[in-house]
């Protein structure tokens, strides 16, 4: 049993009566009504036999009794899910995040009945989600309510197992305090609130300390707030039966340490990096965790990233040394001798957790593994083999493109338990991207090629994008087996919309060829790599002249295919009959409206960017520029697609003090677009800008728009000269303009739209008519 993987029991966790809570808040029903209709009860097991494709004893139970639905289950998360899988089969409910739609809900005047039990069981234990950097894509300005809704849809969804980060710093802070260092020193080295996912381990420090206007070291009332939230969070997931992995100390200090300690064996130079080794290490563990666990318990998950050899932090890999992942030396993995070094420093590492924690697990993020060759086995055995065994899991975080498990005669971690998972989303961009039958084939294979596959999961850098692809990462964990993709899909379109709509399934049938689809996602890894190819660097959000992540990649599928595709979610909206769209269909039809202009403009920017007359940069400046108003109106009309809404969210905290307004509102712009603040007089770009584009109202028609302008005010006045465009000059009016976007507070000089505007299915067909259809004819 995958059960005996991990030293930990998973059934038995959270109540019954928090998941009533749940569909109560997400069914709009009153306690009694929940009660009056449904009996959800824990148990210890199942009442059918665990089936041969299934390696734990984790399920749930659903069937009639006493005229209520019962769901009965092994654990609180089991029992959510099973509820939601009753919902959604027989009650073509689904559930989404807010920004993608949300939960498509419609009571039933009689709850269905459930004519003979079912039962289903989990393949593997653990269902994962999140990614150490979502707390910042993503989840950098949620409140309790956001959060509220967020653990609601991991449990109807299934997920387990998720890392809790947020509020760290003040754990941090006081921890920091007792060995001498002072709170503006650590608040001076703690990144910006936007930014605290790379100064918690990724050597960036600072971030939004000294910038300029509306910057400001990291405010002490944030990390109490931040703390007093986290308290919230697990206190609400614990209830469910989550398992909250939290964070521990990696050896990341504030540069003081070196005076403070001396003789410590810290990095000379760069940011402060405590070999694990030293006992100061563990003596800094043992405070850390002692107040952690004081301040917010434990679940015994904890989560920590890096090599712990003082050299350089988490995330960095190393080019010395590496080979041909083809030059392999042993051909099997007990032959593989165990480097001593890396032996030493997990060791430590661990043993740092353990001794506060006997019961410590250590979840680690596999990203640093990946482009190692055979020459660096020693040391990943090393490492894994000094803890104990079942007290480590390792996230395999790239397998819906690169696989760690398979490399090495498929030696999958050396027996260490690991999860599969997708990262799919890097920086929370919000194209349409992803390999579906990639989900409903590799893991299997996984499955059938080594035992010690401990969960599946995804680990995304950013959410709110692609609720088609995250609906079958979450079913996974329920699958012993690949499903027909055609019927998974014609019932994911009858849940999503709460009706049968041939349109609506003849839209991701397109999708399932062009999008979604493994042969062009493959074709795109191949050609672009899985890293860039998802980056959504579309004509919309392009820059002239810009790096890599600012210019636009070929699409990677045939561009008809999705126009056909929104032209069928068109006709399926239209079949409301002019009573408003659902959230989900509003979402959808604007997201593939979204997706379709996005490609077109591809073909305007490279028209602009090969003009050579000044006249020629005018009329392809026109074609843009109206492009991008058009985008910005259609992003408009859906709540999901609203920079505002960010930056609302943002200012939020400052709970009424205007100093704190700039700053959060500062930080909030430029996270998205210029990544690290653009400061004010500068004449160039920042280093990261664009990585974290998002195709968003106000965004479009204000930050990318502005950069266009740039571009085609200096080449009128350079061509119209006989000079070619200043680049120098160009770049200067770029850093000047993304410096006035990201600090146009209350958006007093740039309007954009604070609430959705405008009808989805009226500008849908517009905008369809005047791009799509021409663009569909020389396609096909």
């Amino acid at each position: 049993a995958a059960e005996d993987l991990v030293a930990f029991d998973f059934a038995g966790r959270g109540s019954a009566s928090a998941v009533a809570d749940v569909l109560s808040r997400v069914l709009h029903l009153t306690q009694e009504e929940v009660f009056s209709n449904f009996d959800l009860e824990l148990v210890t097991e199942c009442q059918a036999p665990r089936p041969k494709g299934a390696k734990t004893d984790l399920c749930f139970d659903l069937m009639m009794s006493n005229e209520k639905v019962k769901v009965a289950a092994t654990s609180g998360i089991d029992l959510a899910y099973g509820a939601a899988w009753y919902l959604r089969n027989m009650c073509n409910m689904s559930f989404s995040w807010n920004r993608t739609g949300g939960h498509q809900i419609e009571i039933p005047k009689k709850w269905p009945s459930v004519k003979e039990r079912i039962t289903r069981y989990r393949t593997v234990p653990i269902s994962y989600f999140n990614n150490v950097v979502t707390f910042s894509y993503s989840y950098a300005w949620y409140d309790f309510a956001q959060w509220e809704a967020w653990l609601d849809w991991a449990a109807l969804n299934g997920i387990n197992v998720f890392i809790a980060y947020t509020g760290q710093e003040e754990i941090y802070r006081k921890t920091f305090n007792a060995f001498g260092v002072k709170d503006a020193d650590f608040a001076e080295w703690s990144n910006g609130a936007a930014w605290l996912a790379w100064s918690r381990g990724q050597s960036m420090h600072g971030i939004g300390d000294h910038c300029g206007d509306a910057c400001m070291p990291l405010p002490g009332s944030w990390m109490k707030m931040q703390w007093q939230l986290q308290k919230q969070i697990l206190e609400r997931s614990r209830s469910l039966g989550f398992v909250s992995v939290l964070p521990t100390f990696q050896g990341n200090l504030p540069p003081v340490f070196r005076q403070l300690y001396p003789h410590a064996n810290i990095s000379k130079s760069g940011a402060a990096w405590l070999d694990a080794v030293d006992p100061l290490f563990s003596q800094i563990q043992k405070h850390y965790m002692d107040i952690m666990i004081a301040d917010w318990g434990t679940d015994h998950w904890y989560e920590t990233d890096g090599y712990f050899n003082q050299q350089q932090g988490p995330w960095r890999l190393r080019a010395a040394g590496r080979r041909s992942l083809q030059q392999t030396s042993w051909q099997r993995p007990e032959d593989v001798p165990s480097d001593p070094e890396a032996l030493a420093h997990a060791a430590a590492a661990y043993k740092s957790m353990n001794a506060t924690d006997p019961k410590a697990i250590w979840l680690y993020q596999g990203w640093i593994w990946r482009g190692w060759g055979s020459d660096k086995l020693p040391f990943m055995k090393g490492f894994v083999s000094a803890v104990p065994p079942k007290h480590f899991v390792m996230l395999d975080m790239f397998d819906e493109v690169d696989p760690e498990w398979q490399k090495f005669h498929d030696f999958g971690y050396f027996g260490t338990p690991f999860i599969w998972s997708v990262l799919h989303n890097f920086g929370g961009n919000t194209g349409m991207w992803g390999s579906v039958p990639t989900l409903n084939s590799a893991p299997f294979a996984a499955f059938n090629a080594t035992s010690n596959v401990a969960g599946t999961g995804a680990a995304p850098e950013g959410i709110d994008q692609n609720p088609f692809y995250y609906s079958f990462v979450t079913d996974l964990n329920w699958l012993q087996a690949p499903v027909d993709l055609n019927s998974w899909k014609d019932t994911w379109t009858l849940q999503r919309y709460g009706r049968d709509s041939q349109n609506a399934k003849d839209a991701f049938s397109l999708l399932l060829q062009s999008v979604y689809s493994n042969e062009h996602n493959s074709e795109a890894i191949k050609s672009l790599g899985g890293f860039f190819a998802e980056k959504n660097a579309d004509g919309v959000t392009a820059m002239p002249l810009g790096t890599s992540e600012a210019t636009p990649h070929q699409s990677w599928y045939p561009l008809s295919l999705a126009i056909e595709a929104w032209g069928k979610m068109i006709a399926a909206a239209d079949e409301a009959g002019g009573t408003p769209l659902s959230q989900t269909m509003n979402y959808d039809l604007v997201n593939l409206g979204r997706e379709v202009l996005s490609k077109i403009s591809n073909d305007h920017f490279q028209k602009l960017l090969n003009a050579t007359t000044a006249d020629e940069v005018r009329v392809a400046g026109k074609s843009i520029l109206n492009l991008l108003y058009d985008v910005d109106r259609l992003l408009c009309s859906d709540d999901g697609f609203l920079a505002a809404s960010w930056i609302k969210d943002a200012i939020r905290w400052a709970a009424g003090n205007a100093t704190l307004q700039r700053y959060f509102e500062m930080a909030a712009r430029s996270v998205t677009t210029v990544w690290t603040p653009q400061a004010a007089g500068s004449s160039t770009i920042t280093t990261l800008c664009d990585y974290a584009n998002r195709q968003w109202a106000g965004q479009v028609g204000g930050f990318y728009r502005l950069r266009y302008l740039c571009y085609i005010q200096q080449a009128v006045e350079d061509f119209s000269s006989g000079q070619q465009v200043n680049k120098t000059a160009y770049d200067a009016c770029v850093a000047r303009s993304s410096y006035e976007w990201t600090h146009d507070f209350g958006a007093s000089k740039y309007p954009m739209c604070f609430q959705s505007t405008g009808n989805a299915l009226v500008l849908s067909k517009e905008l369809f008519h005047r791009y799509a259809e021409q663009t569909f004819e020389l396609q096909v």
